[in-house]
């Protein structure tokens, strides 16, 4: 039950729990229990996207990878919160089309996202979205209706009661997707995509409605206007004075020659970087800020003011000291900045830098604020030191250059626009003004959080329509044809089965309203035959994904009928289904047979026996990882890339590669792992998975060599032996070992969730005591798998107990 309920076995602590509980609704605690653990929304889920066909990947030739794994958690967390299947219908279907629709329910419409996308050079994308909508056409046809509907593209079904005109009138419904054109068409590389939009996890959305909230105040404060001292700065100017240097050194030998103006010429030999180091004395009484003046020379290439061979220079920090105390520098201005070089904040620390590339051959300022004005007593040593350590641009240092200081408060006035109006200096005044220092840092700070929070923000597929007046019309295309334009016809459901609704729009909404009507006859039975396929390993129609004449019958008509009914007077509800189902007397038989049963009844179509079945893929590897005790039962979240064999994935084209998730990571439910359409993962491909090109509605069960292979030698499960093999070490250590007959029963009951006879007993310890021996005599061997033969003979073990019948199968 607990297989068919999370998709997990049991632990051997919830069997012993059961069977000490004496209540006569232990069985009931049970199923109540797990249809509330969040393993319960992961299995129905794994069921839910085969029929979806979701991926990680666009599939055709070049496969691109996409992000839409928070369709994924959206499908767990409906199924984790009992969402009713009409609503879970009409949200996949429509959600975008409701009123102000939730970012959830934006989500869900990735259910229809899900087809593939043709990316290929010169591919006609209106033919390429033709494809698409028929596939939206098949899949919502075959999941909801469990119909064939798709036989009619080309021309009438053959045997059930589809017209071609049905199928372009359901076309209708999702031929009306906006499409965002990208590339140039003139060259066959305009590429449509539909529409995408980000996803904050909740706590993220409301720390970033915080930061919004926090940020708009800030900008408010900075909407002040200018004082009148700031005013009279602009008018009047500001004064500076040069520093009296008294010595000037360089760290990499730069020469740095005096000239008349108090400025700096550098000459002779250029290294790669340098710092150069100018002290000496000031009249000033105090610094607010101290002025940099890169100056063109007719000596310097294009006249600089660099000594590069484009004439620029890049500045990387300023450091500025007043007897050998730092002056912290925290904002700064220039008259003119090469992007993406930035000089606002963080000077002192290095956080900046100073180009001025492609306005060569001119004068440049730049002021640098001190965080408060120092005071300087008279002879005291003033220390500039000037960084060039870039180490992407050789030889741009500066190639003559003046310094110089001020005290006065609007220090960066000085490099204010020649004639800015009114509104410029406003705009300036918010810019630097020293009283305005915090909003200004509050807004820089909010404005990286926020980009820090946004970086982190998973993007989704979502449907989204364009507006249209009237009734949507589309074409018949004779033969399934693109180029092919038959008659138009309105977007409408099958003439043979009941109208829509009276009151619902002629749209994707009104499509999900009338499949979730009570009037329709398919929805409700598809989805419980559906359910009790899960439960029972076939459906009471056996072929689940065709309801139709070519179809199986019910092998019982009624019980389909009244689960159908039943199902939807009970609000649609899913968990009450299922917890219905499996308190049955049916469900809870012994799937033991006789000779009598197999011959009578050999593919329990008569239910004369519990069902008994191998698990899917996913599940197979879940509980492989379960009994190794390293299954990590995270919920939701990006997918990963556990291991498989290099080569696997050599995907030409695109240049995507595997990355092998690390730590835990690597051992997620198999829900969780990355799903790339042209090369899905080999073990799960090995035990029957599909490829999620298009809606699968039932995987069949194979048995080859291939899939005993892969349980065997596939490094991942071989490193789950080595886990089992610790689990039943440590409780043979905590049993006050050796106990070599207690370990091995452990282990046995871990994997098939029963204890093992006597004879079983011995035979394993059989096993390994000759396993040992052969590792004694082959200690190399022995050292791949453990520190010693008697290590590595249980390892081995533990990969016969893992691939026992019992551990993948069911029942």
């Amino acid at each position: 039950m607990r297989l068919d309920l999370t998709g997990l076995p049991p632990t051997i602590s919830e069997i012993e729990a059961f069977l000490a509980d004496n209540s006569p609704i232990a069985y009931e605690k049970v199923v109540d229990r797990l249809l509330r653990s969040p393993e319960y929304g992961e299995k129905q889920a794994r069921l839910w996207l085969d029929l979806a066909r979701f991926a990680d990947s666009d599939g055709y030739e070049k496969d691109l990878n996409r992000t839409a794994w928070k369709y994924r958690d959206w499908v767990i967390q409906a199924f984790n919160s009992n969402m009713p299947y009409d609503q879970f219908t009409v949200e996949q279907l429509a959600g975008d089309l409701l009123p102000k629709p939730s970012m959830d329910q934006l989500v869900a419409t990735g259910f229809n996202r899900n087809t593939m996308l043709n990316l290929e050079g010169g591919v006609d994308q209106a033919d390429a979205h033709f494809m698409v909508v028929n596939d939206r056409v098949a899949t919502t046809s075959t999941v909801w209706m469990g119909s064939t509907l798709g036989c009619a593209r080309c021309h009438d079904h053959k045997y059930d009661p589809f017209s071609i005109k049905d199928y372009y009138s359901m076309a209708g419904f999702f031929s009306n997707a906006k499409i965002y054109p990208r590339g140039d068409a003139n060259v066959g590389e305009e590429k449509w995509y539909e529409k995408q939009i980000q996803v904050l996890a909740p706590e993220d959305q409301k720390r970033l409605d915080d930061i919004v909230a926090r940020q708009n105040a800030a900008v408010a404060r900075l909407k002040a206007e200018p004082t009148p001292e700031w005013r009279e700065a602009v008018s009047k100017g500001i004064s500076w004075t040069p520093l009296d240097v008294h010595r000037v050194s360089t760290a990499n030998g730069s020469v740095l020659q005096a000239k008349p103006d108090g400025s700096y010429l550098t000459v002779g030999k250029i290294p790669n970087q340098d710092n150069y180091t100018l002290s000496g004395e000031t009249k000033l009484e105090s610094i607010s800020a101290i002025k940099i003046e890169a100056l063109p020379d007719p000596g310097l290439t294009l006249k600089g003011p660099g000594t590069s061979t484009s004439g620029n220079f890049l500045l990387t920090g300023v450091h500025l000291r007043v007897d050998g105390v730092e002056v912290p520098l925290v904002e700064g201005s220039a008259t003119y900045a090469q992007n993406p070089y930035s000089v606002d904040r963080k000077l002192s620390a290095g956080g900046y830098s100073w180009a001025v590339y492609p306005q060569q051959g001119k004068q440049h300022d730049l002021v640098l604020e001190a965080e408060k004005s120092i005071p300087v007593a008279a002879g005291a040593t003033v220390e500039v030191v000037l960084e060039q350590q870039n180490t992407n641009w050789p030889q741009h240092l500066l190639g003559r250059f003046r310094l110089s200081f001020t005290s006065a408060k609007y220090p960066r006035v000085a490099v204010l626009p020649v004639n800015a109006s009114a509104k410029d200096q406003a705009i300036y005044y918010a810019r630097t003004a020293p009283e305005l220092r915090s909003a200004r840092f509050d807004v820089t700070d909010l404005v990286a959080e926020k980009a820090k929070i946004q970086s982190r923000m998973a993007t989704a597929l979502v449907m989204e329509d364009k507006p249209v007046s009237g009734e949507i019309t589309t074409h018949v295309h004779p033969r399934g044809e693109f180029l092919q334009l038959g008659e138009v016809v309105r977007a409408n459901v099958p003439a043979f089965l009941p109208s829509m609704p009276a009151n619902a729009p002629k749209n994707r909404l009104g499509l999900a309203k009338w499949i979730v009507d009570r009037q329709n006859p398919l929805t409700a039975r598809v989805q419980v035959n559906r359910m009790w396929e899960t439960l029972f390993g076939r459906g009471l129609v056996d072929t689940s994904e065709d309801f139709g004449t070519q179809g199986s019958r019910p092998s019982h008509p009624e019980l389909l009928d009244w689960l159908a009914v039943d199902f939807m007077e009970h609000g649609w509800n899913v968990k009450a289904m299922f917890r219905q189902m499996v308190l049955s007397s049916t469900y809870r038989q012994s799937s033991q047979s006789t000779l009598e049963m197999n011959q009578r009844d050999p593919l329990n179509t008569l239910l004369s026996r519990g069902p008994r079945f191998r698990l899917e893929a996913e599940a197979i590897r879940d509980t492989i990882l379960s009994a190794a005790g390293m299954l990590d039962l995270t919920v939701g979240g990006p997918s990963v890339m556990p291991y498989q064999p290099a080569g696997v994935w050599d995907t030409p084209y695109n240049g995507e590669s595997w990355n092998v998730a690390m730590g835990s990571q690597a051992y997620r439910r198999g829900i969780y792992t990355f799903w790339k359409r042209t090369s899905p993962y080999p073990s799960f491909m090995a035990f029957d998975a599909g490829s999620r090109e298009s809606c699968l509605v039932r995987r069949t069960r194979t048995n080859t060599p291939l899939q005993a292979l892969a349980l065997l030698n596939d490094a991942s499960m071989m490193e789950a032996a080595k886990g089992l093999a610790h689990r039943m070490s440590d409780w043979e250590s905590k049993h006050n070992g050796p106990n070599t007959a207690g370990k091995i029963r452990y282990g046995f009951a871990t994997c098939t969730s029963r204890y093992p006879t006597k004879v079983e007993t011995d035979s394993v310890v059989k096993l390994l005591d000759k396993l040992e021996k052969e590792y004694v005599a082959h200690p190399s061997e022995a050292k791949k798998l453990s520190d010693g033969p008697r290590g590595a003979a249980l390892v081995m073990v533990a990969n016969v107990l893992l691939n026992l019948d019992e551990t993948i199968t069911k029942g």
